[in-house]
C-alpha cells in the first residue's frame, strides 16, 4: 500500500508542475475512461505547488477509480521558457528513486507524447505498475497516468492524453 502511495504521490507531484483552473474531469469521456476499466464519475482534486517559480499554485486533477487501482489526469501551466525536454527530465527525475529499487522502466514517444512505465521488482508482487503519458499543448502540460497491478499498455494512455489536449 505504502508504495501505490509512493507512486501515486511522483505521477500527480511531478507530472503536474504547475496549476490552472480548468475543469479537468471534462477532458476526458466516460466512454474513454471506461474503455481503461475505470468507472465511477471522475474525482476531482487540487494540489498545491510546493517548488518552483509556481510555488504557492494549485494543480488540478481529477481520477477515477479502477479494479486494482487508479486512473489520474492532471492539467498544469507549462514552466515558462523550459523547453519540452526540460520538463520530462523534471517530471521524470522522482523515478530514479524506484530504479533503484529495483523496478523497471520502458520510455518510448509518440511524436510530441512522452510515455514511462515502471513496472514493480518481481519480489514485489503487490505493488502496482505505473503507466504515465505527459504532453504539452497549448501552453498546457496534459498527463495521464494509471497505478495499477495490471499494466495499462503506453498507447492507451497516450490516446487519453491526445484527447484531453485535443480539448484544451
Amino acid at each position: 500500500m505504502r508504495q501505490i502511495a509512493t507512486v501515486a504521490v511522483i505521477v500527480f507531484a511531478s507530472a503536474s508542475l504547475f496549476a490552472q483552473g480548468k475543469a479537468v474531469c471534462s477532458l476526458l469521456t466516460a466512454t474513454e475512461v471506461s474503455a481503461l476499466g475505470a468507472t465511477g464519475q471522475g474525482i476531482p482534486g487540487e494540489m498545491p505547488i510546493s517548488d518552483g517559480s509556481k510555488k504557492g499554485d494549485t494543480m488540478k486533477m481529477c481520477s477515477w477509480r479502477m479494479n486494482d487501482g487508479g486512473l489520474h489526469l492532471s492539467l498544469a501551466t507549462a514552466p515558462p521558457g523550459m523547453s519540452s525536454d526540460a520538463v520530462l527530465d523534471k517530471v521524470n527525475k522522482p523515478y530514479e528513486q524506484l530504479k533503484s529499487q529495483g523496478w523497471k522502466e520502458e520510455k518510448k514517444d509518440f511524436g510530441n507524447v512522452s510515455c514511462i512505465l515502471m513496472t514493480p521488482p518481481a519480489g514485489q508482487k503487490d505493488a502496482p505498475a505505473n503507466t504515465s503519458c505527459l504532453t504539452v499543448a497549448k501552453g498546457m502540460m496534459v498527463s495521464a497516468a494509471t497505478v495499477t497491478r495490471t499494466i495499462v499498455p503506453m498507447s492507451k494512455i497516450k490516446a487519453l492524453v491526445e484527447s484531453a489536449s485535443g480539448r484544451l
